[in-house]
């Protein structure tokens, strides 16, 4: 099954959706030291797999929800026995990727081995329910 393109007016929305997102990056990017450890400390959200976030990521969220404590990708939520409520805005952060050795054409301009930064996608529990036969996930 192959993707369907995406229209103009897709292409428009996903391109505002990045700049967004880059401006609170940048946003982050200058709070100095102690205030982002400070408010990545009074949330210190983790993924739902119990994984810390970093210091960056963990201020992205709290930006975009006050009240994130655990964070999982769409399928991370299904293989923990959630959803995704129909209708739920996801939020972003940075996910590192490293250039591949094996594929350099697909990295772009990155050296193989060199770490690039991509704009992912979390939810917060707070947007997800439990599957029918899922297992109740709570936060830490």
């Amino acid at each position: 099954m192959s993707a369907r393109a995406a229209t103009p007016e897709q292409r428009a929305q996903a391109e505002e959706r990045r700049n967004r997102f880059r401006g609170l990056a940048r946003q982050v990017a200058a709070m100095g030291p102690e205030a982002r450890a400070e408010l990545a400390a009074r949330i210190n959200p983790v993924t739902v797999e119990g994984r810390p976030l970093s210091l960056h990521n963990a201020c992205l969220l709290a930006s975009q929800l006050a009240t994130v404590t655990l964070v999982g990708g769409f399928r991370q939520w299904r293989r923990a026995g959630r959803h995704v409520r129909k209708g739920e805005h996801g939020l972003a952060l940075w996910i590192p990727r490293v250039a591949s050795k094996e594929a350099p054409e697909t990295d772009g301009e990155a050296e193989p081995g060199e770490v690039r930064f991509l704009i992912g996608t979390v939810f917060d529990v707070s947007q997800t329910e439990p599957d029918e036969n899922g297992t109740e996930v709570v936060a830490p």
